[in-house]
């Protein structure tokens, strides 16, 4: 068992003393005898605990209402996803291999300057009317549709700014098993099932894709002890399931904040999350384990396209007349301990669709954990 960091500070502190005394002992020897040259002694590591790189980051996140006590509109979301250790390049992991023609013909993406992280994902969303008893379609009610989707995203970082670059391709409609997930679940929990899953969005690939830049402003090399942070951000996202373009910001209060970008959560851009900075916390040693901080994050949209509001791409299906001006707000709290971060939030998000009685309220938890 290794000894604690601050013994083996204090263990090495004495070795240096009685190195540096031998040493002089040896030099005042007498003439002819033998002095054999003052042996280097090692610096003693800094106190703390020195973090280790990370090899992999996995995350799960989980949204729903009924946090709030509801189950209508966009009533579940779950993800999980896998973030690639820091890279000098992306010729360094084997499961960017079937890409670097095409990365090797973007500049952008290879410059040295940038850390590197491949991500990927799978996730599934529910969507429902407020009125989930009729069997018939609601006239002005949100339509019953379901999301099923796989992602693949390039992360560039450094302390100061993220690039990512998503794309998720999935299907919309019976294919997505929404009703069945959501079945299942009501059963268990012993609730009312919703009876219009028969007229859902028919199935359609779907397909979106994904660039956002988040700054972390102030820089810290050592982010130890109270501390606070804002991330602003802008994205954009692009394909027959979304188009919008989004601008937002997060602010962060508390004490021994990670190294990362904020919270993510579940949209085209989720699954990228890095929660660390690699070589900044390979070198970096924390005097606590443990960080707590609070935050508030604001996001708003101007949506051109949204599947699951203006129906299918092709064909007739139901819709409703979506609003495109639409706000998130959230609040929640955070704790990271050694590798893992644990984030819990509860979301307002505005009215999506002329009709809505209001804007929803969802909770929201996230696991990530570097490994």
């Amino acid at each position: 068992m290794r000894p604690p960091a601050p013994l083996l500070t204090l263990a090495l502190f004495v070795a240096a003393g009685l190195s540096a005394r031998a040493a002089s002992e040896l030099r005042e020897a007498p003439t002819g005898r033998a002095i054999p040259a003052p042996r280097t002694v090692p610096a003693a590591p800094p106190l703390g605990r020195p973090l280790p790189s990370i090899a992999g980051t996995f995350s799960i996140y989980f949204e729903n209402d009924l946090f709030a006590g509801t189950d209508r509109y966009y009533t579940n979301g779950v993800k999980i996803g896998w973030s690639s250790p820091d890279l000098a390049s992306f010729r360094d992991t084997p499961y960017a291999s079937p890409l670097l023609p095409l990365l090797d013909a973007i500049p952008f993406v290879n410059r040295p300057e940038f850390q590197k992280n491949l991500t990927f994902s799978l996730g599934q969303n529910i969507y429902t009317p407020d009125n989930t008893e009729s069997p018939d379609v609601v006239a002005g009610d949100r339509p019953y549709a379901g999301w099923l989707y796989g992602g693949f995203g390039l992360v560039l970082k450094n302390a100061d700014v993220r690039h990512t670059f998503a794309l998720n391709i999935g299907v919309v409609g019976s294919y997505s098993y929404a009703e069945e997930a959501q079945r299942l679940v009501h059963e268990v929990r012993d609730l009312a099932v919703p009876q219009g899953w028969d007229n859902q969005l028919h199935n359609e690939v779907g397909v979106v894709g994904l660039y956002e830049v988040a700054w972390r402003w102030p820089r810290r090399e050592a982010r130890v002890g109270l501390g606070w942070d804002f991330i602003p951000h802008v994205g954009i996202a692009v394909g027959n399931v979304y188009d919008y373009a989004a601008l937002g910001g997060e602010l962060r209060v508390g004490v021994n904040l990670p190294d990362d970008f904020g919270t993510a959560s579940i949209g085209p851009g989720a699954g990228t999350a890095t929660p660390v900075e690699g070589r900044e916390r390979a070198t970096r040693a924390r005097v606590f384990d443990v960080g707590l901080y609070a935050f508030a994050r604001a996001e708003g949209r101007a949506v051109a396209r949204n599947i699951f509001l203006d129906g299918n791409t092709f064909g007739n299906s139901p819709s409703v007349d979506k609003k495109y001006l639409v706000a998130d707000l959230t609040a929640g709290a955070s704790m990271n301990f050694r590798d893992t971060k644990i984030t819990y939030a509860l979301v307002y998000r505005s009215e999506e669709f002329e009709g809505q009685a209001e804007g929803q309220l969802f909770g929201s938890i996230t696991l990530n954990l570097a490994y």
